[in-house]
Formats: structure tokens, sequence, C-alpha cells
């Protein structure tokens, strides 16, 4: 976050006011001795950031259910890919039980091909 100097600020009231020590302020903005600051410069003060708490520890029953919980997830993941690998082969099985319904329809004969009239070719003259 940026801050601009006011008249009576001073690095320590600064400081203070943000909660932040004095030598990380001189060190982020490269602040040189006498650490003089003036009215209007602009100064960039680091936000601190406070550790996530850490849990109290986890008791047995805490343990063995954190553990069932990701079971049952896994045993979940695996049923919805068996239940998609079912209805793909389901599909796979209809498209072939009509294939074969289609093979075994009987085919209608086509009628005979009619016959060619012949012509005698007619004899050429000589010459």
């Amino acid at each position: 976050m940026n801050y601009v100097v006011r008249a009576g600020d001073t690095l320590n009231s600064i400081a203070a006011r943000f909660g932040v020590p004095v030598q990380e302020l001189i060190r982020v903005n490269n602040i040189a001795y006498p650490y003089y600051i003036y009215v209007g410069q602009t100064i960039y003060i680091p936000t601190v950031t406070t550790p996530a708490p850490t849990p109290p520890p986890m008791s047995d029953f805490d343990r063995r259910l954190t553990r069932a919980e990701y079971r049952i997830d896994a045993l979940r993941d695996d049923y919805t890919k068996l239940n998609d690998r079912v209805d793909r082969l389901e599909t796979r099985i209809n498209r072939l039980e009509t294939r074969v319904t289609n093979l075994e329809r009987p085919v209608a004969t086509p009628p005979p091909p009619r016959p060619r009239p012949t012509t005698t070719p007619t004899p050429r003259p000589r010459q």
C-alpha cells in the first residue's frame, strides 16, 4: 500500500500507525541515512500477512472419519466411471444389434436383366 507523507509525519509515527517495523519501512523504500522523509513523498507500506492458524490436532475419530470420506469419494468416482463405461457398451451393443438385424433381413432379389436386342451387323461393301 502507498502512503503520502503529511506534515508532522515521521518514520516512527508512520510505522506505528500501520504496525510495521521502522527498519522494514527504511528497507523497502531504500531510504538512506539520515532517514529523512518529506511532505508529499510517497512511501510504500508493506502489508503484514498473518499466518493461517494451525488447526488443532485431529482425534483418532476425526482421522478415521476423514479417511472414510476420502474412500467414499474415491468409490463414487469409480462408480461414475463404470457407469459411463456401461453406457458406452450399451450404445455399441445397440448399434451392433441394428447391423445384425439389417444383415438378417431377406434381400429382395432384383429382377433378371432384360435381354439386349441383338443386331446383326450389316456387311460392308467391298471396294
